[in-house]
């Protein structure tokens, strides 16, 4: 069975695949029937539980902003780090997203990311972000957002 740490990689790369082409059933095999995305901290936080409600929350944030925006860059700034669970494995990295508009300045935020995976599939998907830290980009949504949304419900 492949670890954690290959699953989470892997759905990373089809998650981009899919941010290009717009094709989600490729991600359906990721995801446990009853997985649970929840995203702490920041406007967009929420909880969605199921696989389905999971990947419509996602085509919501991606298709009202990310996709509006002219570009999206996402950089690695901590891990992969892979542990052993009770229950299978964790991965945890944090990363930094920044979106360009217009002539607006390029502006993003970090996030955090932890990863729970058992028999093979994606069980829990956790987006961590501190307030503070998304204050620069609330303040860029509210001067140079009309139409942007990003939520994902």
């Amino acid at each position: 069975m492949q670890s954690a740490l290959d699953i989470t990689m892997a759905y990373a790369a089809a998650f981009e695949e899919t941010y290009a082409d717009d094709d989600w059933s490729r991600l359906e095999r990721y995801f446990a029937q009853d997985a649970v995305y929840e995203v702490t901290g920041g406007p967009l936080a929420c909880r969605l539980e199921g696989r389905d409600a999971i990947l419509a929350g996602m085509k919501k944030s991606l298709d009202t902003l990310d996709r509006r925006c002219d570009k999206r860059h996402i950089r690695l700034i901590d891990g992969p780090h892979a542990s052993d669970t009770d229950s299978g494995g964790q991965v945890a990295m944090s990363w930094h997203v920044s979106y360009e508009r217009g002539d607006a300045p390029r502006e993003g935020f970090p996030g955090r990311s932890v990863v729970q995976v058992a028999d093979g599939r994606i069980t829990s998907l956790q987006d961590i972000y501190r307030d503070s830290d998304m204050e620069p980009f609330v303040a860029w949504m509210a001067r140079y957002g009309e139409g942007l949304d990003g939520r994902y419900i």
